[in-house]
């Protein structure tokens, strides 16, 4: 029985997928959204991360062709954080680069195009199989068409024909062909013309209608951008009867725009133009709509994806109560043994916080003391320089106090961290922090909220007390489950001597298994980088 489920699961899977690259009806891709989500949710409930993550790759291209960027951004990320939960490295290599390529088209359409150039070298990094590596290859000529960086586009589209020419591989061969004479005729490449009929032919040859839709369209625009208005009078023509044939909208209206740039009526033309802005404008706030709307619906998102958590730690507890008679004495043993263990570092740690406070009261506060004792039996003082005196006592005495202050590690801890770092910030110095939003700090534990709050206030105390800085920066990271802070201040600097202060945050962050490591010159600023 769980055989056939299976096979139906599997040919469900098939035809969603179908529906996916070729819709034939406007609900095609919305019901193949619904089915995808529904899939991940039982995939994750199994534990079959590995198809939950193929899910959210389907569910982000159907996204992402129903003009959501962000929101089929949101779903490769989250695949992306499933996949970094996984081990064996040969198994997620062809999830990694499918998700890793989505990433690069939509960066693209948000013409953000070093993002995107990024996530395709990323996927030349990790890819293996020489046809992902020609498709990243087309997929980067794009982005360089787009930037205009016509040699570039042509270098990559080389090598793309060159394979599939090479692999006698009729149908993309056309397509490479076809893409290389489009970005030639640009670049007034000779050979421009060449390569477009030649990728007409292959496409012909197999009777790829779209691809020769495509072919006609562009011969058309490089015809028109010749002067050559005959021929592109006639391809584009045929193009318009091809596209009418086969109900395809994109390329009638492809085909249509080419005639009148050819007709030379100067009413049509700008009607053209006033259609082509009102377009531009419509999809600049349709994105900037699709931005607010997925911020406004992040919370959403997190709660609906913590129900689902729940339910997964629900049904983890069913299994453990169902083993747990078997591991009672060995679960009493590590219960006793872990008990006395965090005692004794809890003991360690109250003993060195008292230790340090104790020191900073005997060194910085009874000395002055001591001082003002001496100063008050003594006639040749005057009562103002034993008040001054006392007054800074008392200031050093509220410092000490303030850096020993209770930390809220709830629901406040963020602003609390935050209030405290904007404290440090006058008209002398500016403080910057980067990252800071983007970590969640409520999955973070207390040990660790505490370490991090105490080491960034005593670097923040001996920058304010020290450096002479007039810049900041702090910058904030989180990976997997590591946490890495880097300060940067562009003060006098100092010869490194871990002593005091920088030795306390180097034993709070080595407690916690964590590094911290310095770096300082004289007149060449101070650097602290953590990774908690």
């Amino acid at each position: 029985m769980s055989n056939l489920n299976a096979q139906q699961n599997k040919d469900s899977s098939n035809y969603y997928y179908n529906l996916i690259i070729k819709p034939n009806t406007s609900s095609d891709l919305t019901d193949a959204y619904i089915f995808f989500e529904e899939h991940k949710k039982q995939s994750l409930l199994k534990n079959d991360t590995l198809r939950a993550i193929l899910d959210l790759r389907y569910m982000a291209v159907i996204q992402s062709k129903l003009g959501s960027p962000y929101d089929s951004e949101n779903s490769v990320i989250q695949a992306l954080n499933y996949l970094d939960g996984l081990h064996g490295a040969d198994t997620l290599i062809e999830p990694r680069i499918g998700l890793y390529n989505q990433l690069g088209i939509i960066y693209r359409d948000f013409k953000d195009y070093a993002k995107a150039l990024n996530y395709y070298n990323k996927v030349l990094n990790v890819a293996i199989d020489s046809m992902h590596i020609v498709n990243v290859l087309n997929n980067k000529a794009n982005v360089y068409r787009e930037q205009q960086k016509f040699d570039l586009a042509i270098q990559e589209l080389r090598k793309v024909k060159n394979y599939f020419i090479n692999k006698k591989d009729t149908l993309n061969a056309g397509r490479a062909l076809d893409n290389l004479g489009f970005v030639q005729s640009k670049n007034n490449d000779p050979e421009a013309l060449i390569n477009l009929e030649k990728g007409l032919l292959f496409r012909t040859k197999v009777e790829h209608v779209i691809g020769i839709l495509t072919s006609y369209i562009h011969i058309a625009e490089h015809y028109k951008k010749t002067g050559n208005k005959v021929e592109a009078l006639n391809y584009s023509n045929k193009a318009l009867e091809l596209a009418r044939l086969n109900h395809d909208s994109k390329s009638i209206e492809q085909a249509l725009s080419i005639i009148i740039d050819l007709d030379g009526n100067e009413e049509l033309q700008e009607y053209k133009k006033i259609l082509d802005s009102i377009a531009l404008d419509k999809q600049l706030q349709e994105n900037k709509y699709a931005a607010s709307k997925y911020e406004y619906n992040e919370y959403v998102k997190k709660a609906q994806q913590s129900e689902l958590e729940k339910e997964l730690q629900k049904r983890k507890t069913i299994i453990a109560q169902g083993v747990l008679l078997l591991l009672f004495i060995v679960a009493i043993f590590l219960y006793f043994l872990l008990k006395s263990r965090h005692k004794k570092q809890t003991l360690e740690q109250v003993y060195h916080t008292e230790t340090r406070i104790s020191k900073k009261v005997h060194d910085e506060v009874a000395n002055d003391v001591y001082q003002v004792m001496n100063k008050l039996q003594s006639t040749n003082k005057n009562n103002d320089e034993v008040l001054d005196h006392l007054e800074h006592i008392y200031e050093r005495t509220r410092d000490i106090s303030r850096e020993n202050q209770f930390i809220d590690l709830t629901q406040n801890f963020k602003e609390n961290l935050s209030d405290m770092l904007l404290a440090y910030n006058d008209q002398n110095v500016n403080v910057i922090t980067k990252g800071f939003q983007s970590i969640d700090w409520e999955s973070i534990s207390d040990l660790k909220k505490t370490a991090i709050y105490r080491v960034l206030q005593e670097l923040m105390t001996n920058m304010k007390k020290h450096s002479q800085a007039s810049v900041v920066v702090l910058t904030f990271k989180k990976t997997g489950s590591n946490i890495y802070i880097n300060y940067s201040d562009n003060g006098v600097g100092t010869t490194l001597k871990k002593q005091n202060g920088l030795q306390n945050t180097e034993n709070r962050i080595q407690s916690l298994k964590g590094t911290i490591t310095f770096e300082t010159k004289l007149n060449n600023g101070f650097k602290a980088m953590i990774k908690i």
